[in-house]
């Protein structure tokens, strides 16, 4: 007899879903359908701090391409993927298991590549992963259009022109160190069925895929191939939640700095990818992309109209030093720069 599932947010039909059929492109959006979506967004942002979006256009075959190329990449040899390893500068890279840590209580499986330039030469080369740079940069340029149209979105909801709110993120994946966004390629791998250490039950190794944290940018997108172990605790609750997984859609959550800017308002999500139950999920892979959607570093963000303040929800997210702004940004840099250091060994 199969196990009974799981019971999700998804399932339950807790996070809200927006359409974006008929939204037009971020160069010539329908202006009435804009600020439709806008409103729907700021909303489930303010009370769950994630939506789900649907008919956005992205491929699901692009997403499946650019898994396979990052399984291709996983599967070479230690040696060759030391060559691309993540610039601390830059941010862009390969990054192995256990060189990012947001749990230290635990290991975490997971293998990540940080794209923040579309360079073919910062990619793995041709003869080592073919396509790669074929299919992560059209891909790129979806995720940073869709945000562009998300953006203008969250600016009519917030009351202020939607080119403010494009003025201010305009460098993403321009390569020229100007913006810090990023498109993230992630892999956590199949979970080894430890169950007790050899010895004592102190030797048992305690495993995860992603530990807790909200993410350090304005929103960020989510695409996953499968139901993975994505967990949240929502605005109103202090519980972890299951998430869910619907086929096709993409995630969209908030980060610290639109927290920041708007006083809570939007508060950041925390989230985190736990090891699922069962040993068929255990040994299944996930594959996931994120796109971090961040203002330029010298980006000076609009004082925000006083309608756009409605009654703020009770507090969940405290934001670091580097996030006092009073509705400016001009920490930015400082602050992704704090985050990585807590977070990169």
């Amino acid at each position: 007899m199969a196990a009974p599932r799981e019971e999700t947010l998804m399932s339950r039909c807790e996070i809200p879903i927006i359409d974006l059929a008929h939204i037009g492109t971020d160069l010539c959006p329908m202006k009435s359908v804009v600020r439709r979506i806008g409103q729907k967004l700021f909303t489930a942002l303010s009370t769950k701090g994630l939506a789900v979006l649907v008919n956005h256009g992205i491929a699901d075959e692009k997403l499946k391409a650019v898994y396979a190329d990052l399984d291709n990449f996983c599967a070479l040899p230690e040696g060759c993927q030391a060559q691309y390893l993540r610039n601390p500068v830059s941010n862009h890279g390969y990054i192995r298991p256990g060189m990012e840590q947001f749990d230290t209580t635990k290991k975490e499986l997971r293998h990540s590549f940080n794209i923040t330039t579309l360079s073919a030469s910062a990619m793995p080369a041709q003869e080592e992963v073919p396509e790669f740079t074929q299919h992560t940069v059209p891909l790129a340029h979806d995720l940073t259009n869709l945000s562009r149209v998300l953006l203008q979105a969250l600016a009519y909801a917030l009351g202020i022109p939607p080119s403010t709110l494009l003025a201010c993120h305009s460098g993403m994946l321009q390569s020229d160190g100007h913006n810090p966004s990023s498109m993230r390629l992630l892999y956590y791998p199949p979970v080894p069925p430890e169950d007790e250490g050899p010895c004592c039950p102190s030797d048992v190794v305690h495993y995860t895929r992603c530990g807790a944290h909200s993410d350090s940018c304005t929103f960020t997108l989510l695409a996953q191939d499968s139901e993975g172990g994505l967990e949240v605790k929502l605005h109103d609750s202090d519980q972890w939640q299951a998430v869910g997984h619907l086929p096709g859609a993409i995630l969209v959550q908030t980060g610290e700095l639109l927290a920041a800017w708007t006083t809570n308002l939007l508060p950041a999500l925390m989230h985190r990818v736990v090891v699922p139950s069962g040993a068929y999920a255990r040994a299944r892979g996930l594959h996931c992309v994120a796109f971090f959607c961040h203002p330029d570093k010298d980006a000076v963000l609009p004082t925000l109209p006083l309608k756009a303040a409605p009654v703020a929800p009770p507090p969940t997210f405290t934001p670091h030093t580097h996030l006092t702004l009073h509705h400016r940004l001009l920490n930015a840099a400082h602050h992704i720069q704090k985050r990585f250091r807590e977070t990169y060994a």
